[in-house]
């Protein structure tokens, strides 16, 4: 995000996030000006507070919500402006998000073709990633997806005609956010007192399992060895400022379990058995 913003289009501002990813202090909000834009972010699927949408919205700020770990859930987002997505997250495409526009229309930028070198290495991704959920073997699909992330373009590029189609018809997305329901239910059933998020609210779809744990790395590596690969949310070291203490204490201890639908009940009681004799 802060690589799509030059010092040109004004200075990048934080506010504080809470050790449970809650905004613990709206203090901040006084300071902002008409026109500023405030970024509010739908961590894992969970909607952000909508009392400080409607407090931004009322200092005359643009409200960008971010929803890219939100595709699927029922979060309405009525002070926004606009809605970023991004399908790649939840289902098996190799590239394209979505921008939706509620008070303001853009459909006058012209959207380029994304690198063909850099959309073939996304692809070859996507294909390798799904042969290895089908087949196991091979994880050269993450270093595939690893080079093709460092090489993201940035800029106004449209999203491929095979995404789009696969967007449009190529999913049951009911059955999904159904299934990612499921098995978020089923790991708090053993990990409630790990969770991130004790609780899953009615029309929330979960991108994942996020748990705090301490030895966070050593526990990971012990997920690898039995074929468990959580991702860590997020390396913010040189980028967030160290005031913000307990940003940089969760990201030293999160890791998110995959509880999407590829898995079954019985994937999610073996990697809650194996997450509990880890810890």
């Amino acid at each position: 995000m802060l690589g799509a913003v030059s010092e040109a289009d004004g200075d990048v501002q934080y506010y504080e996030v809470g050790y449970d990813l809650d905004i613990p202090d709206g203090n901040w909000v006084d300071g902002i000006q008409p026109g500023d834009l405030v970024v509010l972010i739908d961590y894992f699927g969970f909607a952000t507070s909508s009392a400080i949408a409607a407090r931004v919205k009322a200092r005359g700020a643009w409200i960008l919500a971010d929803a890219c770990q939100s595709l699927l859930s029922q979060n309405e987002h009525v002070d926004s402006d606009f809605i970023l997505f991004s399908p790649r997250k939840f289902v098996g495409v190799p590239d394209g998000g979505i921008l939706r526009c509620n008070t303001h229309s853009i459909l006058d930028v012209a959207l380029e073709q994304s690198p063909v070198r850099w959309w073939k290495k996304a692809l070859e991704a996507s294909i390798q990633r799904r042969e290895f959920d089908r087949h196991g073997g091979s994880r050269r699909w993450f270093d595939i997806r690893r080079e093709a992330d460092s090489e993201h373009p940035v800029g106004p590029y449209a999203m491929s005609q095979l995404s789009e189609r696969l967007l449009r018809f190529g999913f049951d997305y009911c059955r999904i956010a159904s299934r990612r329901v499921e098995n978020y239910g089923s790991l708090l059933t053993s990990l409630a007192d790990l969770a991130l998020f004790p609780n899953l609210p009615s029309g929330a779809v979960p991108l994942g399992f996020p748990i705090r744990v301490a030895r966070r790395d050593e526990i990971r590596q012990v997920l690898f060895e039995h074929s468990i690969y959580p991702p860590v949310h997020w390396p913010i070291g040189d980028i967030i400022p160290n005031r913000f203490a307990d940003s940089h204490r969760l990201a030293s201890e999160i890791l998110m379990l995959p509880c999407d639908q590829r898995y079954t009940p019985r994937h999610m009681t073996y990697i809650a058995e194996v997450v509990l004799g880890a810890v």
